[in-house]
């Protein structure tokens, strides 16, 4: 939840961005944490997406005079958009725009994330792409820091996430909810699937501050590996290629 602070930013940063992009701006969104329930003073990230009629040099010269401020109230470097990129990119991020589609406060402006449809199909074909675009360069990385039990344990931590991200996503093409919390969507994905992924629930208790310690890395990350392996089995056997996306 949002604390005064973190609201008083929100208006003071959607002020200054009405401001600077005038009768260009189409629309301005809050998406992610700040928009929902899982947000953390403090910790977590202020997330917007700017919506301009036409995105010129002189706009980013202007956003880049204003990131430094708006990074010490708790931005983080917002999504740059135009009407024609929103409009044509949909079948190359259908995911990122379902995310932001699922958990939004419009600021100022159109709601124009609300009536983006997506083809689920883009969804799938990303869903695996990601996969295993990630399962590569999670081996890669081991092999690059195998022997460093910090680093190894800051990859272990860092990637579950976007293991977890993709899972929403496929249980958005198999036509279920796009849950936001991540916990409840590894909980929906080994229900749908019929599989258990102890390996990143074991991460993700570590990673919400649930649970103290990882235990014995290489074991984790092996079976970690394996988990990883799993999902991107489910998604290219028995991801249908179209499904209904539910919102």
């Amino acid at each position: 939840m949002l604390d005064a602070k973190t609201e008083k930013a929100i208006v003071q940063i959607a002020e200054q961005m009405r401001l600077t992009f005038g009768s260009e701006l189409v629309s301005l969104v809050l998406y992610g944490s700040a928009a929902g329930e899982d947000f953390a003073p403090g910790r977590s990230d202020l997330n917007f997406a700017i919506v301009l009629e036409h995105v010129t040099f002189a706009q980013l010269k202007a956003l880049h005079a204003h990131l430094p401020a708006w990074r010490k109230l708790g931005a983080a470097t917002p999504l740059f958009l135009d009407r024609r990129f929103l409009e044509r990119a949909r079948d190359v991020f259908p995911a990122e725009f379902l995310d932001i589609k699922a958990q939004h406060r419009v600021l100022f402006g159109e709601e124009v994330f609300a009536a983006l449809s997506i083809d689920p199909r883009h969804l799938r074909y990303q869903s695996e792409h990601e996969a295993r675009g990630k399962l590569l360069r999670l081996r890669a990385l081991y092999a690059e820091v195998g022997a460093d039990r910090k680093r190894l344990e800051a990859l272990l931590l860092d990637s579950v996430k976007t293991f977890l991200i993709i899972m929403r996503n496929v249980l958005r093409v198999r036509g279920g909810e796009g849950h936001p919390q991540y916990m409840s969507v590894l909980d929906h994905f080994e229900r749908h699937v019929g599989l258990s992924f102890p390996t990143m629930r074991q991460l993700l208790r570590v990673k919400l501050g649930l649970q103290r310690a990882i235990g014995a890395l290489d074991d984790t990350f092996a079976a970690y590996l394996e988990e990883v392996e799993r999902l991107v089995d489910v998604i290219d056997r028995d991801l249908p290629e179209s499904m209904p996306v539910h919102h």
